[in-house]
């Protein structure tokens, strides 16, 4: 009998191959899927817009699965809807696939999702080389038979939903569900892609548009734009900004180094340019300073920028110096020529009303001494009238006279205001005693303010001074008429000299209504005078301070103000002991305006420190 079991040997064998065979078919299977994997997302990774990304999953997914629509539902505000059908579907079947979609979204927590809200946003995207051409058999084609839902996630966070329908049930196998949802993920991530770079296009875009937009507004200024790097070299300058530049014969480019083009020029306006932008590199901020880029000349008012520049910082904020300058000029040309001719009128008025007014000073000098004369005739024949009534008259001549020299002070403050504008200004030195000259003046000022009582008060020993008597009196003068006009119920105003180190000081105070703290900066400046409802009935064109500013400076003095600490206001100004004549020339600019404040806080208008 023979015995029917195989050697051992043969069994191993055979198990052996069988093994191997499953792993081979196993390595085969595994080759296969990760072939079709990487088909899948390159075809992803070739997507350039959402239509794109919609064709490689409608292809992937129609691979493994036949169904009637695939639909992608996109997180938004609002959101969007993408239906693709494979085929025409009828309106009953998408009114239930809308219905089935909005259902799955609530149940993820899409914010504010309802059936119509979808229906509006829905686009339908049909792709013809992808469309199917079967029709399901027995099925009325408006009920939905299967339908998968899938979340569209990226990094754990939903972004969408993918949604399949069909009309025949059991379309979808479960077992395909793993791949499914890989697929998904490509597509999320595909669409991801796709936003992010609608987004940035966008940014592009409407940067590009707001850089042509500010191009455009650059260009089109009337003010000339400058932009400069932290070197001071220019970066850019607009049109107007060559055409003013240009009026001097000098041609500057981008590239071109300010500082470097105005050593080589020697030209003076260009270094002025030079040093504002200086200015500006180093942080600080320079508003309205005039550049003039053309010769004066007595006739012709010159060519004229005003300047203004700002430090240009880094966006990023991490650079503590300024990168660069960014400066802005005006044309004041125009400007300047109507000044001057004001400033001309005004001097021609001015040299008119003159004429008038040295008629009626004299006339009434000659009355006020023929009628003192007559009063010691009769105080010597009648010595017991005490009250003649040509002592009335004499009153009123002297309020005429005061009234005469105070219209005097106005006519020549006109008259002063366009030397000091363009430098003409002369002044005639001579030896006096400053007590004698602050004695005359506060005897004219008392002579027309009734209601005020004026006090001299002198500190000094020797007051001898080589100064321009008449304009040191036009100065107290100016100063005394505001102590008495804006003291308006009278009071008492001082007049005290102070001999200090190497200077006189001069001290008028007042009990009047003060100055407001708004006006500090302002006090000195031309035509300016304080507006409130205190004191609008006062009078005056606002050139005294402003005149006797001038005239202090061009005597190496200083002059600014204080508010008293109770009442009214004190002003001071300063002359040197030791003035030397030979250095006082005529200026040859017109005078700018220097302003700055005390330690006090009080407006100090000097040339020098006090």
């Amino acid at each position: 009998m023979e015995s029917s079991v195989q050697p051992e040997s043969n069994i191993i064998d055979g198990a052996f191959r069988s093994s191997a065979g499953q792993r081979a078919d196993r390595l085969a299977t595994i080759r296969e899927e990760m072939q079709y994997i990487n088909t899948i997302g390159k075809r992803f990774v070739a997507a350039f817009d959402r239509f794109q990304v919609h064709r490689a999953l409608l292809a992937a997914l129609q691979e493994i699965y036949s169904f009637s629509a695939c639909c992608i539902l996109l997180k938004g505000n609002p959101h969007e809807l993408f239906i693709i059908p494979s085929y025409p579907l009828s309106a009953p079947f998408l009114k239930a696939m809308i219905q089935r979609i909005a259902s799955a979204a609530r149940v993820m927590d899409f914010p504010h999702v309802d059936e119509e809200s979808l229906a509006r946003s829905a686009y339908l995207d049909a792709p013809d080389e992808l469309a199917q051409s079967r029709h399901p058999k027995g099925s009325t084609g408006s009920e939905i038979g299967s339908c998968l839902n899938i979340p569209l996630t990226v990094e754990n966070h939903i972004i969408g939903l993918l949604s399949l329908f069909d009309e025949r049930p059991g379309s979808f196998d479960t077992n395909l569900l793993q791949l499914t949802t890989m697929i998904a993920d490509y597509a999320a991530v595909a669409l991801e892609n796709v936003r992010l770079r609608e987004r940035e296009n966008a940014l592009w875009r409407q940067a590009e548009l707001e850089r042509q937009r500010l191009e455009l507004v650059i260009r089109s200024m009337a003010e000339g734009l400058l932009l400069t790097d932290e070197n001071g070299t220019i970066t850019s300058l607009n049109q107007s900004a060559r055409h003013m530049l240009s009026q001097a014969e000098i041609t500057i480019t981008p590239d071109t180094h300010l500082r470097s083009l105005a050593e080589k020029t020697k030209v003076p306006w260009l270094a002025r340019l030079a040093d504002i932008i200086d200015e500006a590199r180093k942080g600080k901020t320079v508003i309205n300073q005039d550049v003039e880029i053309d010769g004066a000349s007595s006739d012709v008012v010159p060519v004229s920028l005003s300047v203004s520049a700002s430090p240009l910082h880094s966006t990023d904020g991490l650079s503590l110096h300024p990168v660069g300058v960014v400066a802005v000029l005006n044309d004041v040309t125009s400007s300047k020529q109507v000044e001057r001719l004001k400033d001309e009128f005004v001097s021609v008025v001015s040299h008119e009303l003159r004429t008038p007014l040295t008629a009626i000073k004299g006339y009434t000098q000659h009355l006020v001494r023929r009628i003192e004369r007559r009063l010691r005739k009769l105080h010597t024949a009648q010595p017991e009238v005490q009250d003649p009534p040509e002592s009335y008259d004499l009153r009123s001549l002297y309020i005429v006279q005061g009234q005469t020299e105070h219209l005097e002070r106005l006519v020549n403050d006109l008259l002063d205001l366009s030397q000091v504008q363009w430098g003409q200004m002369t002044l005639h030195f001579q030896e006096f005693y400053l007590a004698d000259l602050l004695n005359d003046c506060v005897n004219l000022a008392q002579v027309s303010a009734e209601q005020h009582t004026l006090h001299l008060d002198i500190q000094a020993q020797d007051t001898k001074i080589v100064a321009d008597r008449q304009r040191i009196g036009q100065v107290v003068g100016n100063i005394l008429d505001n102590a008495i006009k804006y003291s308006p119920h009278g009071g008492h105003v001082t007049v005290r000299l102070q001999q200090q180190k190497d200077h006189y000081l001069v001290s008028i105070i007042d009990e009047g209504i003060g100055v407001s703290p708004e006006h500090y900066d302002h006090i000195f400046e031309r035509f300016y005078r304080v507006h409130n409802t205190a004191t609008q009935q006062y009078s005056g064109i606002g050139l005294g301070l402003y005149v006797a500013k001038e005239i202090v400076n061009r005597h190496g003095g200083s002059i600014w103000f204080s508010k008293n600490q109770n009442i009214g206001t004190t002003f001071y100004f300063t002359l040197p002991r030791d003035q030397h004549p030979q250095q006082q020339e005529p200026l040859t600019e017109p005078v700018a305006n220097h302003r700055g404040s005390n330690q006090n806080g009080h407006a100090n208008t000097s040339g020098q420190t006090r």
